[in-house]
């Protein structure tokens, strides 16, 4: 009976089981409530509502639609059309929705340009914030909430102690170290693109720094003190990037992290028109958490700032250009104005100018005048120094209170300010710094800044260790650590190789002839003449006898009657006549040559050296020379050798100035003096200008040497045809060619 009752309770127990896994394996859907627009003048945050936690999926801009971001969300199971105007004039065009069946969300934001965006997922609230790109200089937002929080946080002041950078795979992570937490407000600037996060009431003690990133569209990120004077420190962040990014900022303690996130691939999309259904979007195969952010309070009041100040960087282009160490370029950025008075007094349009600007004006008693002037479109502080300059006025402008007093009155003020600066200077405490350097030597640093130290300074060399021990006022150690910063900074390396090429042809072409002949009439041989006298006669045409020849080859007559054969030759032909008691011969010879040759001779030295530095690499051999004097042998070497030396310069364009000589001596051992072979020399000394990479050709010699010989024998040579019997032609031609290359090449 017990077992039957087990058996009436256990289906409904199995469903109860199933039915709590499945609540327990499922998660809720999240229901978005309300949407909304937040437009101000740096960024436009697109506001999401919701009654819980709205998962994101994929974030990217459109491939179809380069200006349409899309945003895809997880798990979302209603979506409530938008109750207020989604356009802002701006930036946002339009906003629509796509929710598949799949309980997805895609979210497609049409926008005028594409920007830079993060989003902040929180449990209720999800803000897509659109950083826009400033065109010109423009203003940050600080809510009262944050100007109140600043002022409470004045004293004291943060720190930003360092900066960490981390790669996480599908992420890049850079983190500021605070002393305590800061407020932040972000932006973006073009032309180029970047990133800007500023630090309020942040004091950043170090030198700009640049952290070369490259990574996930991220170029380079630099830190530095933008701004030191007014109610407040602003330390300042700027990122490079090479197109508009997904980024995100987390507070972690006191570290405020900011984060660039690895592109994915935006998949083909169809955005789908205004009130009609849309195609499912293909989902992206990454997802992206973004960290979260606190969120920002809407905006309320604006301050002027100035655009982001470009910092000193470590490429070779901005090492030539001028840096101020020292000193306040004024610039003219107030709002434009025009005026036009004629024979008004001076103190009432310097009151209008003051209202014009919401400045308080205080006048010294001796300022009076009067203003006639016709302006249009110039910025009213512009405007006030022409006036003030005209009428021999000048300004002092202390916090929102400017003072007008003649320029005498003002100098005295100056000097007597200059004075008092000066004498606490010289009361002030002295500190003491050790500086090592690192590229540069530091006698030649203490020469530099001898003559900036105060009267109580002092600067010690120590040159075992390159370090410098300055003791001065602080204000002068500022000073003296800037001036450090710029000129100890590595010197850029140049790589300058030079090509000799050595090109040689010669030809010989080389004709001669040589010919004899005997004729006896002997009774001996039976031949001899009718006549009484002559009754026996001998023609001998040979010139050398007892069978020696001093040229050309010999025959069997033992010379030739036309000795004219080739200087040089290769190949004989020779000919011998006769009849058969021999009493008639005639020897003939030809003898022939023809030489042809090239050859190429590449000589390349490569040198390395720093910029301004001179450098020289030699390879060859020395030859002993020796010569006595006084019964006193001595003995010198000469170089004969392959020798290049360098001096670059760098300019501020990229190309380089170089002084050069080059000698390629070589020894002649086939011309011996006395033992000693001369010096065959080759050399080019010269200053070129040459860009980074490029080959120039500094120098080249060309030379032709074309000769012809004849020997002939007078009058008979001139016979047609048969006058080659009586000639002989030798020519030869040789072409030599230098030429001297260089390239130099910058080293990265």
């Amino acid at each position: 009976m017990k077992r039957k009752i087990y058996w009436q309770f256990l289906p409904p127990l199995c469903l109860i089981v199933i039915l709590f896994g499945y609540a327990q394996n499922s998660d809720p859907l999240t229901n978005i409530n309300k949407m909304y627009i937040q437009p101000d003048l740096l960024s436009t945050k697109i506001v999401l509502e919701t009654d819980s936690l709205l998962p994101l999926s994929a974030t990217y801009y459109s491939q179809e639609l380069p200006q349409t971001l899309v945003i895809n969300f997880d798990k979302v199971d209603k979506v409530e059309e938008p109750t207020l105007p989604l356009k802002d004039p701006q930036l946002v065009d339009e906003v629509k929705f796509d929710k598949t069946g799949e309980n997805q969300l895609h979210l497609f934001l049409s926008l005028k340009e594409q920007v830079p965006y993060q989003i902040i997922s929180q449990y209720n609230r999800t803000v897509i914030e659109l950083n826009k790109i400033l065109k010109a200089p423009g203003e940050y937002i600080v809510s009262p909430e944050a100007k109140r929080e600043l002022e409470a946080r004045s004293k004291p002041r943060i720190s930003l102690r360092r900066i960490d950078i981390s790669d996480r795979g599908d992420r890049l992570n850079i983190t500021s170290n605070l002393s305590n937490k800061a407020i932040t407000n972000v932006f973006a600037l073009e032309n180029p693109l970047r990133l800007v996060v500023d630090l309020l009431n942040t004091v950043y003690s170090d030198q700009t720094a640049v952290y070369p990133l490259e990574k996930f569209g991220v170029g380079k990120a630099r830190v530095a003190q933008f701004q030191t004077v007014g109610p407040y420190p602003i330390a300042r962040l700027v990122f490079d990037l090479s197109q508009p990014k997904f980024y995100a900022l987390s507070s972690e303690q006191n570290d405020l992290v900011i984060s660039f996130f690895k592109e994915q691939l935006a998949p083909k999309i169809s955005v789908p028109p205004a009130k009609e259904e849309p195609a499912a979007v293909e989902q992206p195969p990454q997802k992206i958490e973004p960290a979260e952010k606190k969120e920002e309070k809407p905006i309320v009041e604006a301050v002027k700032v100035e655009e982001v100040k470009p910092t000193i960087e470590l490429i070779q282009e901005d090492k030539f250009k001028p840096k101020v160490i020292s000193g306040i370029e004024e610039k003219y950025s107030g709002e434009i104005i025009s005026l036009k008075f004629k024979d008004a007094d001076l103190r009432d349009v310097i009151l209008f100018l003051g209202e014009f600007a919401n400045l308080n004006v205080v006048f010294d008693p001796e300022v009076k005048g009067t203003v006639t002037c016709n302006l249009e479109d110039v910025p009213w502080d512009q405007a006030l120094d022409i006036i003030l300059r005209i009428n021999r006025m000048g300004k002092i402008l202390d916090g929102n209170v400017l003072r007008i007093a003649p320029v005498g009155a003002i100098t005295r003020e100056a000097d007597e300010q200059r004075k008092l600066t000066e004498t606490k200077e010289q009361a002030g405490p002295i500190q003491v710094k050790t500086v090592t350097l690192s590229y540069s030597k530091a006698k030649d640093i203490q020469a530099l800044l001898r003559t900036k130290i105060s009267p109580r300074g002092e600067i010690i060399l120590d040159e075992r260790t390159n370090t410098l021990i300055i003791s001065d006022t602080i204000d002068k150690l500022s000073l003296l650590e800037k001036l450090i910063s710029v000129v100890d900074t590595p010197t850029p390396q140049v790589s300058i190789e030079a090509r000799i090429i050595e090109a040689s042809s010669t030809f010989v072409r080389n004709l001669g002839v040589q010919w004899g002949f005997l004729g006896n009439m002997d009774p001996f041989y039976g031949n001899q003449t009718s006549l009484e006298f002559p009754h026996k006669i001998l023609v001998d045409g040979a010139l050398i006898p007892k069978g020696v020849t001093t040229k050309g080859i010999g025959g069997p007559l033992g010379g030739y009657a036309i000795n004219l054969p080739a200087p040089a030759f290769s190949t004989a032909l020779s000919f011998s006549f006769a009849n058969i008691l021999d009493t008639f011969r005639l020897d003939l010879a030809l003898s022939a040559l023809e030489t042809s040759g090239e050859g190429r001779i590449i000589s390349c030295p490569k040198v390395t050296t720093q910029n301004n530095q001179a450098a020289e690499i030699v390879q060859g051999r020395q030859i002993p020379v020796q010569t006595v004097a006084n019964f006193t042998v001595t003995t010198r070497y000469v170089n004969a050798a392959l020798q290049l030396r360098a001096t670059p310069q760098i300019t501020a364009e990229g190309t380089i100035i170089m002084a050069l000589e080059i000698n390629n001596d070589a020894a002649d051992f086939a011309n011996l003096v006395n033992g000693i072979p001369p010096i065959t020399t080759q050399s080019a000394k010269t200053t070129v200008l040459v860009a980074d990479g490029g080959t120039a050709v500094i120098g080249g010699i060309y030379r032709t040497e074309d000769s012809v010989t004849r020997e002939r024998v007078p009058f008979l040579h001139q016979i047609p045809i048969l006058g080659n019997l009586f000639r002989s032609f030798a020519r030869t031609k040789q072409n030599r060619e230098l030429l001297i290359f260089i390239t130099p090449r910058i080293i990265k």
